[in-house]
């Protein structure tokens, strides 16, 4: 997967951390996170909830059960993916 994708005004970079997270998932999980990000994300960056806790400042999108916490450089127009993980441990720190 690229660690970095471009469209529109926006360039999608991922954590190396992330990249991991993402490629531990379901084969249909992982197109679905894909496809979240490719086609609703990068369109509108904005859509996702804002986090509190740990992720304070981030937003978060649901995938399902699933959920992908970024965060937004607006100076340089990239999203950072964070984290992409099931709700039950997107929360708790990565092993």
């Amino acid at each position: 997967m690229n660690k970095s994708r471009r469209n529109s005004d926006w360039i999608i970079k991922f954590l190396p951390s992330a990249c991991k997270e993402i490629k531990k998932l379901p084969r249909d999980i992982q197109q679905r996170v894909v496809n979240v990000i490719e086609s609703t994300l990068i369109i509108n960056p904005y859509i996702g909830e804002h986090s509190h806790g740990e992720f304070k400042g981030y937003y978060k999108i649901r995938v399902g059960d699933y959920r992908i916490i970024y965060t937004l450089e607006n100076e340089e127009c990239i999203i950072l993916i964070v984290r992409i993980s099931h709700r039950k441990d997107v929360y708790r720190s990565p092993l």
